[in-house]
């Protein structure tokens, strides 16, 4: 929509043109009103709207005062109608040469009204399309630019372009900004790629809004999941509100949270590549940061991360999930993290600890004909979450599943044969109506799907498919004997949604066909 300002000093003109005119169908919503000049310079400066209505006499300042005043507001969109009265028609063509793109004859009348708007929204939407096209453009450029110099691909005459785009003079001092999307390793395993590209064009829409048109250039795509910003001296003076405010909209706007790092100050396009490097460095260390804050390359530029090999032996704390002793994995879990942090291991030292559990774990459930399919998402999660969360998140997380493990150890190392298909033939006999696959169950007991048709076939004497037909039939019996249900309705019921197949089935056990069994154990009721 559309933002318009009325402003006029008699009320009642102003009741009028809310009242009387179908805004919203035109595609206008109304931001503001004013009955003074004073008072409308102010809502131009701050909302900026697409179309103003003002009245050309007004007590202070007028009409045509207004609008020289606001020829003067750096970036300002708005287009001018003229409100005048027949006698005051001079007036209207001196604002014509003030910019002015129309005029409404008072007293008003919304049949005179409306094809004047409309006549400006149709110039309103070719401009803004042009603006949109010549705006992507220069966006794509300004990615460019920072893109290569970032890269060390810096050139005398990428410099100047990069500095006109950016408008940066030579001794102008410049910081640079990273936002990284803390749930994007979560948005790769759940969601397709069109909703992850809409979920990240979201954040980046809710960037360039915090940081306003005017710095729209300053913004660039670094990594899939991470933008940046080369602050200027102007955004400098607000740098943390700049920051704060770029988190909190985010949260709010796009629900998923980011960590924002900052690099050091320094002059001149010449130094992006190093400020980039230090925003990056910076943002390395979120991992041991409890706190959603900023994380400025000052605080952390004399820290190195520890590289070396975690040498912890893994055999104790997986002896304590195989016994599942919940207080040795949470203590276990707990002082390896607490040596994580204390030597600022890096990610990747963490990330290949936790690895090394999980093979061992998903090992162990493979020996004892278990599914790993849910362990497996639940670890590979974690995995690549290292680096993007804090260390008390992942060793959390990390907890949970090892405790998740224990309890699943156990019940696999404890059920038998013979007791896992009693429970699947249960759930057969509660379920036989839904859509089963021996694979769904196989995962809802935690059981490799391969080895339960055996143990099944095994213990029952028939294939899982066939048990559950015999099941279906039995039933569809009991419905053939006791109602007077159409055919494809039973079918339905017992859990075959093409009754053909049903009839089908139903004669090769039975060796009938459902009219024929129901007209038998009619007889012999009779």
């Amino acid at each position: 929509m559309l933002k318009v300002l009325l402003v006029d000093d008699e009320p009642s003109v102003i009741q009028l043109l809310e009242n009387v005119i179908d805004w919203k169908t035109l595609g206008f919503t109304i931001c503001g009103t004013a009955s003074n000049g004073e008072d409308a310079l102010e809502i131009l400066k701050q909302s900026n709207p697409h179309l103003a209505i003002i009245d050309i006499r007004m007590p202070g300042m007028n009409g045509l005062q207004l609008l020289k005043a606001a020829s003067e507001i750096l970036y300002l969109r708005t287009k001018f109608v003229i409100l005048s009265a027949y006698n005051d028609f001079q007036y209207a063509k001196t604002a014509m040469r003030y910019g002015a793109v129309d005029y409404i004859l008072k007293p008003i009348d919304d049949d005179e009204v409306v094809p004047v708007l409309e006549r400006v929204k149709k110039q309103i939407d070719i401009e803004l399309s042009a603006r949109e096209a010549e705006v992507n453009k220069l966006k794509f450029a300004a990615n460019n630019y920072i893109n290569r110099l970032i890269k060390d691909e810096a050139s005398e005459g990428l410099n100047k372009r990069c500095k006109r785009i950016l408008r940066v003079r030579d001794n102008d001092v410049l910081k640079c900004a990273l936002i990284e999307i803390d749930e994007f390793a979560k948005w790769m395993n759940e969601l397709d790629d069109n909703e992850i590209r809409k979920k990240r064009l979201s954040v980046r829409k809710t960037i360039e809004y915090v940081t306003g048109n005017v710095h729209i250039y300053n913004i660039f795509d670094d990594e899939i999941n991470r933008f940046g910003i080369i602050l200027n001296q102007e955004m400098l003076e607000r740098e943390e509100e700049y920051l704060e405010n770029i988190k909190n909209e985010i949260l709010n706007n796009c629900n998923c949270s980011v960590s924002v790092s900052l690099s050091e100050a320094d002059k001149g396009i010449d130094n992006i590549e190093k400020l980039y490097k230090e925003a990056l460095i910076a943002l390395q260390y979120g991992l041991f940061q409890t706190d959603r804050n900023v994380l400025y390359y000052k605080n952390f530029k004399n820290t190195s991360l520890d590289y070396n090999f975690y040498n912890s032996n893994p055999e104790d704390l997986l002896k304590d999930i195989k016994s599942n002793n919940k207080f040795g994995i949470m203590e276990k879990i707990n002082n390896v993290f607490e040596e994580f942090c204390k030597r600022k291991c890096a990610p990747e030292v963490i990330e290949s600890y936790i690895k090394n559990i999980e093979f061992e774990m998903v090992k162990y459930i493979l020996e004892h004909e278990g599914s790993v399919n849910e362990f497996i998402g639940d670890m590979e999660s974690i995995g690549t979450s290292v680096g993007k969360t804090c260390v008390t998140s992942l060793r959390d997380d990390f907890c949970r599943v090892a405790l998740n493990t224990a309890d699943y150890y156990k019940s696999i190392s404890s059920r038998s044969s013979k007791d896992i298909v009693i429970e699947i033939k249960d759930f057969i006999h509660q379920n036989y109506h839904k859509d089963l696959k021996l694979q769904q169950v196989a995962k809802t007991y935690f059981v490799n799907s391969v080895y339960l048709g055996q143990i099944f076939t095994k213990t029952i004497g028939m294939h899982f498919n066939e048990y559950l037909h015999s099941v279906r039939i039995n039933e569809a019996k009991k419905l053939l004997r006791r109602t007077d249900m159409k055919i494809c309705a039973i079918a339905a019921m017992v859990g075959y949604n093409d009754s053909e197949y049903f009839v089908s089935k139903f004669k090769a056990i039975t060796h009938r066909l459902p009219s024929d069994y129901r007209k038998s154990s009619m007889i012999k009721t009779n």
